[in-house]
């Protein structure tokens, strides 16, 4: 951790994740994780644990149902494109309880974007997974309703949240060599 990284996140917070990393530890059975601070990534919000997506569905199942974790809230479950690197899933859960906040990440390989479908652990992840199948054409194995939400149902090799997408490069171009107005 950087000197920058401790002056964003207080000594409260990193003693709280650092309980909350061993409460992990000594309550999720037999599902490897890596607290991802390690790997550079810092969140003054959340701690951030990297998961196989093998053992994504394991895991977050025993978030759930650990009384002594109970992570019962879906905040939010999205995608991170890393162009060649593949994408990541990003589970945000919270627990109700316990007012702890945890960040899941799991990597899949542009050869392989598929992943087991969270909806058996929360309902909520239904249109999470929806929105993310479309945006990013990851599969979410064993989905309820793989329909599309937001694009035509005919539109099935567009995903217009991959940096390979045909306007990606049009909006990152946007707003270049603008200089700001002098006066409002």
């Amino acid at each position: 951790m950087t000197e920058e990284d401790n002056n964003l996140i207080d000594k409260e917070t990193l003693k709280s994740f650092d309980a909350l990393h061993s409460l992990l530890l000594e309550n999720i059975q037999d599902v490897n994780f890596l607290r991802v601070e390690q790997e550079g990534q810092l969140s003054p919000v959340d701690l951030i644990v990297r998961v196989d997506k093998e053992n994504i569905n394991n895991f977050l199942m025993q978030l759930r149902n650990n009384s002594n974790l109970s992570f019962n809230y879906l905040r939010c479950l999205t995608g991170i494109d890393y162009a060649t690197d593949g994408i990541e899933i990003v589970y945000q859960v919270y627990s109700i309880d316990n007012l702890f906040n945890l960040t899941v990440k799991s990597k899949l390989s542009n050869d392989d974007l598929c992943i087991d479908s969270a909806t058996n652990v929360w309902k909520g992840a239904n249109w999470y997974e929806r929105e993310t199948s479309e945006m990013f054409g990851v599969i979410f194995n064993n989905h309820p309703d793989p329909r599309n939400l937001l694009l035509p149902e005919d539109m099935t090799d567009v995903f217009p949240l991959r940096k390979s997408h045909p306007l990606a490069e049009i909006e990152v171009l946007q707003g270049e060599d603008i200089e700001p107005s002098g006066g409002i």
